[in-house]
């Protein structure tokens, strides 16, 4: 994730009395603008090269405004003083702490001097006797040391070439295409201290111009590098002076972005995706000729959903020849880049680097390239060879100023991809923020039910509570009632004791009584028998009762006879009459004493 931006404001110095002395100078009628051509002439004053002025001046005025205001002449004033001081000019390093900038003009009091001649050097006396040795060893001519002598000291040192470049155009101090002695100390001293990780400065600080080279120090000319009238921002461009970066060209130069002959490097399309990308290739090339035309590939490239302007940009890098056809490789080169924009977001490049150009087009030239810049050729004409070195120089020139133009859209495309970042880092913050948001809103409403449960929690808590009071009072009354029920038991059980002890008793008297019920019975079967038998003998003196009352019958009749008789009746027959009777009645008192007794 790119480092967040620090505002400017936070950045540059508020209230410093060095910056509004020198924003006076430029604006003296407070219109809050400062044009390009002021500008221009202030910050020439400082001593540094055109190229470093041209990027101060694109990051001072991001949005090609072609003026600066306050802010923005504050912002150049501080690069100037990064420049100044040795640090990469970056808005990064605003921050840093460093003198104050410094402009060379004699003519104000406040501007302040060039470096003097006494200052000391930073290459030590055994480091140069060591470097003058190395010197030596390289066979100078005339003291001097052409590009391609030192090219092999410097690249033993496996530094990067961007890097090596611009060590040898901080070493090139008078610009004349060659190091003498001090000019290749300088050269070793940076290689060595690059070596030991400490950046490459973008100007050479005053301690590392040799004492020789301090007097006659150049700074380059008058040639302004700022546009005198608000311009698009691609067109601010830097004019290198003569004898520095061309001239190195010339001679076999060691900056990555001219025409070094550099060692062969590995295709950046990977082998299996060459084969892949080779067998959609023989199934496009329909007529069989070894190449496709934008009409045959069309469809495949439409396919990615890249945008029109993003294939044709891929068609422009990968025909390297503008033929208006790929060949195999070429085809698979715009395929890798297709590949990598939808698979990996990457971007292609602006301009193929060597590990980018297809390996069957690396030992010829390409068009536009370095190639066109020749040295000229001699005709034994003086004006002739003149002519042709002017041209040849003019070429080199033409050549390294559409190198820097091409270098000033890469970096343009980086600061876009830069912004691009921060701003997707900025959207994905954003988004990050507002789904905290949303959890955090989530929470508090998980909280606040939460808080809710608890209540009602709290309140269940002392309903169980209450309950559980209840239930203990009644678990006490029940354990009270249990313990009378035990007792009510332990009665109840002597009771049930004692009962059956009765009925066992009851029992025993039970059979006892039907003992007797049964002596009982027998005795009474006895008596029934005797009654039988009494009421035989009682029938029968029935019987005879009435055999008797029937003789008493007889004799009531014989004796009512007997009363009708005649009274002449001898009184002798009368006593037999009265003898007769009482035999009666003694004979049924008899009788009637009888059935009492039986009775």
């Amino acid at each position: 994730m790119a480092a967040p931006l620090v505002p400017l404001s936070q950045q540059i110095p508020g209230g410093n009395p060095l910056y509004e002395s020198y924003y006076k100078q430029v604006d003296p009628a407070h219109t809050g603008r400062v044009g390009a051509s002021e500008a221009a002439l202030f910050l020439k004053k400082s001593g540094l090269s055109d190229i470093i002025l041209g990027k101060i001046w694109d990051l001072a005025d991001p949005e090609g405004k072609g003026f600066l205001d306050k802010q923005g002449f504050y912002v150049a004033l501080r690069l100037v003083a990064c420049a100044q001081s040795g640090h990469e000019v970056t808005l990064s390093n605003l921050s840093l702490s460093m003198p104050p900038p410094k402009f060379h003009d004699t003519s104000s009091p406040l501007m302040a001097t060039p470096p003097s001649a006494e200052t000391h050097w930073a290459v030590r006396v055994e480091e140069k006797a060591k470097f003058d040795g190395i010197f030596e060893s390289l066979l100078p001519i005339n003291g001097l040391l052409s590009g391609d002598k030192v090219k092999p000291v410097l690249m033993n040192s496996k530094l990067p070439l961007d890097v090596l470049g611009r060590v040898w155009d901080l070493s090139d101090i008078d610009k004349d295409g060659h190091l003498d002695r001090d000019e290749f100390a300088v050269a070793m001293h940076l290689v060595y201290r690059a070596l030991e990780k400490e950046p490459v400065p973008s100007v050479l600080p005053p301690s590392l111009i040799p004492p020789s080279k301090r007097k006659k120090a150049v700074f380059p000319g008058a040639v302004p590098v700022l546009p005198a009238s608000p311009p698009p921002k691609d067109s601010l461009r830097s004019t290198p002076s003569h004898g520095s970066v061309s001239s190195l060209n010339s001679t076999g130069s060691l900056s990555p972005k001219h025409s070094m002959k550099q060692p062969q490097v590995a295709w950046v399309v990977p082998v299996a995706d060459k084969m892949r990308f080779d067998e959609i290739f023989l199934k496009t090339d329909l007529d069989l000729d070894g190449y496709v035309s934008g009409q045959e590939v069309k469809e495949i490239f439409m396919h990615s959903g890249l945008t029109q302007n993003l294939l044709a940009h891929i068609w422009a890098l990968a025909d390297t020849r503008q033929t208006g056809k790929l060949s195999k490789d070429q085809f698979a080169l715009a395929m890798y880049f297709i590949q990598q924009k939808v698979s990996k977001g990457l971007d292609p490049p602006q301009v193929l680097s060597p590990d980018m150009v297809p390996p069957s087009e690396r030992g010829t030239p390409i068009p536009d390239s370095s190639s066109t810049l020749g040295s000229g050729e001699f005709t034994g004409v003086k004006e002739l060879d003149d002519i042709s070195q002017e041209i040849a120089q003019l070429q080199r020139e033409k050549y390294s100023l559409e190198q820097d133009i091409r270098e000033k859209e890469e970096a343009i495309r980086q600061k876009t991809n830069e912004v691009q970042e921060l701003q997707n880092d900025l959207d994905r913050e954003t988004s990050s923020l507002q789904e905290l948001e949303a959890q955090k809103q989530d929470a508090q409403d998980r909280l606040d039910e939460m808080d809710q449960q608890k209540a009602k929690l709290r309140d269940m808590l002392s309903d169980v509570r209450q309950k559980c009071q209840d239930e203990t009072q009644m678990i006490s009354s029940l354990k009270t009632q249990i313990q009378s029920q035990e007792c009510d038991l332990k009665s109840q059980e002597d009771d049930l004791n004692r009962a059956k002890s009765e009925l066992s008793r009851l029992q025993q008297e039970e059979t006892q009584l039907e003992q007797s019920i049964q002596a009982g019975r027998a005795q009474l079967e006895t008596i029934i028998r005797s009654l039988q038998s009494t009421q035989d003998e009682i029938n029968q003196a029935r019987s005879k009762l009435s055999q008797l009352q029937e003789s008493r019958l007889e004799a009531h009749r014989n004796l009512e006879q007997y009363d009708q008789a005649p009274e002449g009746v001898s009184g002798a027959s009368l006593p037999s009459l009265a003898g007769l009777s009482e035999g009666i009645s003694l004979a049924e008192r008899g009788s009637f004493g009888a059935m009492v007794k039986v009775e």
